[in-house]
């Protein structure tokens, strides 16, 4: 298969910069280790390669296999990340965004950067409107959940039955109170 004249195939995206080329380190000077190594190998994208449609979901897949192989956390967040800034230019905020920043999350939680994990979460929330569907809602009701799980790892037990509170209220309003897998929700 061809690549279109005017589009990079996906193998330019998942080099490393040469150690001689500038990075954005120098303006990450206060982030934690895992972050400054993840900063020093982030993968050099042109800006118009963010208008690919594919480049998203591609590199969501990426993260999502080197996080179930077991490889470096620090790459899979690397293309979680990537994949974010991809879909927001493309799809603007929506599921796919907002899914994405959940993947994004749980790769910062495995590494112990709680506080990332925790804003990324309250970003994805902020992105998503019940309103537009049930497509929306139970994304939204998802990121409460993992929100609530992560500010009960931080201690904060207050908000972190909030957040649950939250979801719960969401998944019944969508599935209604009786559908078992709120029942599962509450156990």
């Amino acid at each position: 298969m061809k690549t279109p004249p005017q589009m990079q195939s996906f193998g330019v995206f998942l080099r490393e910069p040469p150690q001689n080329e500038a990075t954005d380190d120098d303006n990450h000077r206060n982030q934690s280790p895992a972050m400054r190594k993840t900063i020093k190998k982030t993968i050099i994208i042109d800006e118009s390669s963010l208008e690919n449609p594919d480049l998203g979901p591609f590199l969501l897949k990426m993260a999502r296999d080197t996080i179930a192989s077991g490889e470096n956390p620090e790459k899979a967040l690397d293309y979680a990340i990537r994949a974010s800034k991809c879909f927001e230019r493309v799809s603007g905020p929506g599921v796919d965004l907002a899914t994405c920043l959940h993947v994004v999350a749980a790769i910062y939680c495995s590494l112990g950067n709680l506080d990332e994990a925790i804003e990324e979460l309250e970003r994805s929330i902020l992105l998503l409107d019940v309103e537009n569907g049930s497509g929306h809602a139970m994304v939204k009701f998802s990121g409460y959940m993992q929100l609530g799980d992560t500010y009960s790892m931080t201690g904060l037990l207050d908000r972190s039955i909030l957040c649950y509170e939250s979801g719960l209220k969401i998944q019944m309003d969508i599935l209604g109170k009786s559908d078992p897998r709120v029942a599962e929700t509450c156990r």
